[in-house]
């Protein structure tokens, strides 16, 4: 049996437990203990990791990481229906062979800053990277105004799922389609949701400025059941909202959108430099966790946003929440995420029996307190190790 012994200054097992001189033993890519001393008691290899701390590997739930070589190709600041335009126009110029690049580069990015798990939403059907971190689960994501064909198979791979993209941009009958299938085989099912201005002022009024363009482009939305009250609510009314889906941004969900989600036991995933880049908005966070809410954190794509870095994503969250909890926002962008896709059992917090996915990461603090707030505000320099 393979054994090695990690060891570091600081053990961060949890949000709720940091150790001091601790250690992880880790056995044929599990871990079997967590302890204090140096472990030198043990059978195995000894690796001495330094003065850091050694923490749970991060979880981005979502990005999209097709569109990684569209980064820095929409400069200055758009209206959100402006940059989808942008968006869809600059992506229908990429080839399958650019896609490519762009899934392997985005793969090494999220590996570079620690994550070692994934939700990636695309609109095409290729299976690459296939790596063994990160994992990926691939989102197929159905962007269609009318009803379609799930041309997805869920039966092949157990990390494969379904997205829809927005209320506004999927058809209902397409989104329920979507949903039933996924919890026919116990899949999550994600889509954005409130995410925009524009998707709420069609939800709520079936017009503005997306009306407009719908009818532009043809597409007869009468049978949508518009109006409705929100988005959330509208996705309610359609059966959606339950323990297995992943509602991505809320930043336009208001109080009871909040009470609805909660109660329904939705899964919430994050992405506030996203947001603070497309509309100037952020979720309301406080809220979320005030009512139970436990959000995940994604990265969005490189188009919207200038790393894969869930470290990054942290930080701008401690400086634009100064009154959060500094270990609430460490178990967004791990435990949380985990038990958003799916895999709480396995990752997330470094606890017996679940993967071996560790950081190592040089904060220097006296303190177990200091060390929480650090590494939420990205108070230390250079990279994340992933420990192999």
């Amino acid at each position: 049996m393979n054994i090695k012994i990690h060891r570091a200054k600081w053990v961060l097992v949890s949000q709720e437990k940091v150790m001091e001189n601790g250690c992880v033993t880790v056995a044929n890519g599990r871990i079997t203990a967590i302890g204090r001393g140096g472990g030198t008691h043990l059978e195995g290899e000894v690796l001495d990791h330094g003065a850091g701390v050694i923490m749970p590997a991060t979880i981005n739930a979502h990005t999209h990481l097709e569109l990684s070589l569209l980064k820095g190709r929409i400069p200055g600041k758009e209206d959100f229906l402006s940059w989808v335009k942008a968006i869809i126009h600059l992506k229908d110029c990429l080839t399958n062979k650019d896609i490519h690049q762009g899934l392997l580069s985005g793969a090494n990015e999220l590996y570079k800053y620690g994550a070692v798990l994934a939700g990636d939403h695309r609109s095409v059907s290729m299976q690459f990277p296939d790596t063994y971190w990160p994992v990926i689960i691939r989102f197929r994501e159905y962007l269609r105004l009318e009803p379609a064909e799930i041309l997805c198979d869920l039966n092949k791979d157990k990390y494969l799922s379904l997205a829809a993209h927005a209320p506004h941009t999927t058809a209902p009958e397409l989104i329920k389609r979507m949903k039933d299938e996924t919890k026919r085989h116990g899949r999550i099912f994600s889509v954005h949701l409130a995410e925009s201005p524009e998707e709420a002022e069609f939800i709520t009024t079936a017009k503005g400025k997306w009306a407009g363009l719908l009818n532009e482009r043809g597409v007869k939305f009468s049978s949508w059941g518009l109006p409705a009250k929100s988005p959330v609510s509208y996705l309610d009314d359609m059966g959606v909202l339950d323990d297995k889906t992943l509602a991505v941004h809320l930043v336009q969900a208001g109080p009871g959108d909040l009470d609805l989600i909660a109660e329904r036991g939705a899964c919430v995933c994050l992405c506030p430099r996203s947001n603070n880049r497309l509309i100037e908005e952020l979720p309301d966070i406080p809220a979320m966790l005030k009512r139970g809410i436990r959000p995940a954190l994604g990265t969005d794509s490189l188009a919207s946003v200038e790393t894969l870095s869930l470290f990054d994503e942290m930080a701008f969250i401690s400086e634009s929440f100064p009154s959060l909890n500094s270990g609430d926002i460490i178990s967004m962008a791990t435990v949380n995420g985990a038990k958003a896709l799916g895999m709480g059992e396995e990752l997330g917090t470094l606890e017996p029996g679940k993967r071996a996915a560790l950081l190592y990461l040089p904060v220097y603090t006296s303190s177990a307190s200091m060390l929480i707030r650090s590494l939420a505000a990205g108070s230390f320099k250079g990279l994340p190790e992933v420990i192999r």
